[in-house]
């Protein structure tokens, strides 16, 4: 028994070790895409542009390889700022979360008893023109945002504790999903932080303050399965083949999940610990995801972190490839936390875009 404990002791004190050296690597190419910091990014599906939501300047749309700004967008005359960006499946749509907008056409009021003390503006724009295809402004602040296959529904995490299932044609709400406060013993409606449709557009997976991730029939809003993490859940996604899902926990583990039977079937780690045995309960061991990217080939996936770090993945074990860390440009500036990553349109690199609002681009070695 004493002798398990020293080798469990050793291989932890490895880990630390082997978190605390400093992997930076210089990236194949950079771009500055913000002048201050950036609050949200998000790369088109396609791959060909990133969109940034800058602290102090209306929203961006970058031209990835040609570092050009393709257009500026905010909504009307006034600046607000830009919290949450996103882009539909089929990268025709953009989607733009102002905070204080004003706002003078289609007003989706579907809580009546809220008092509306600051709107949040969603603006949905065409990525070929440039053009407002739609203003719609809520009368709760948002926190996520998930657009469908072309952009024609919308999954909302707002800060009332609920996900908004919105029609954007017929401007309706649709579902209303909520987490309960039973995972952790509380009685009160849980806070979500992050949503996502399948591809399909048949499910929806919400993760939330209550260290659950749930999946829903979205025809219906019924909750089909609910996986219980050991923190608050910031990250879903569904695997783009179908048949699974991504879930990660703050300053936690970081899920690969059969949607069908619910079973697990691997964790991300990026430590040495052996995959035969349970990973202690350490921070070594504990990392948050908070961006993702399937290749286009759907055989690898990459991270990025808070940690200034990005890993890259094989899908089918989950096994490292490899991880590095983004160097950081400017040693006064805080750490790097990594806003979006995405692989190239060829599979050969991954792009990324830090909360210092820098871009850069990895050739995969």
């Amino acid at each position: 028994m004493l002798t398990q404990f020293y080798r469990i002791l050793q291989l932890s004190l490895l880990a630390l070790l082997l978190s605390a050296c400093s992997n930076e690597r210089e990236s194949d190419k950079q771009w500055p895409h913000s002048d201050l910091s950036s609050y949200a990014a998000a790369f088109s599906p396609n791959g060909k542009y990133v969109l940034v939501g800058d602290t102090d300047a209306p929203a961006r749309l970058w031209d990835i390889e040609n570092n050009s700004v393709v257009y500026t967008w905010q909504n009307n005359e006034e600046i607000g700022t830009t919290t949450v960006v996103g882009f539909s499946a089929d990268s025709k749509v953009a989607a733009t979360v102002e905070q204080g907008g004003k706002v003078s056409d289609v007003k989706a009021s579907f809580r009546n008893e809220v008092e509306i003390v600051e709107q949040d503006v969603i603006v949905l724009w065409e990525v070929a023109t440039g053009k407002p295809m739609l203003r719609l402004s809520f009368p709760v602040r948002i926190k996520a945002i998930a657009l469908s296959q072309h952009g024609d529904y919308l999954l909302l995490a707002l800060y009332d504790r609920t996900v908004v299932y919105f029609d954007v044609i017929e401007n309706r709400v649709l579902q209303i999903l909520e987490h309960d406060g039973e995972a952790v013993n509380s009685p009160i409606n849980q806070l979500i932080n992050a949503v996502a449709i399948s591809p399909s557009g048949k499910y929806a997976l919400t993760g939330g303050d209550d260290q659950t991730a749930r999946l829903w029939r979205l025809e219906t809003g019924e909750q089909l399965r609910s996986w219980k993490h050991e923190n608050k859940v910031n990250i879903v996604a569904f695997y783009p083949k179908g048949g699974y899902v991504l879930t990660g926990a703050g300053n936690g583990q970081t899920h690969f999940w059969n949607m069908k039977t619910g079973e697990e079937k691997y964790i991300l780690r990026d430590s040495l610990w052996p995959k035969d045995m349970a990973l202690p309960n350490f921070p070594a061991f504990k990392s948050t995801t908070s961006a993702f990217d399937f290749s286009p080939d759907n055989k690898y996936l990459v991270t990025g972190h808070p940690s200034q770090k990005i890993c890259l993945w094989k899908v089918a074990t989950g096994d490292k490839i490899d991880c590095w860390q983004v160097a950081r440009k400017k040693a006064l500036r805080p750490g790097v936390v990594l806003q979006a990553v995405a692989f190239s349109q060829d599979g050969k690199s991954v792009y990324s875009e830090s909360g210092n609002g820098i871009g850069q681009k990895w050739k995969i070695k």
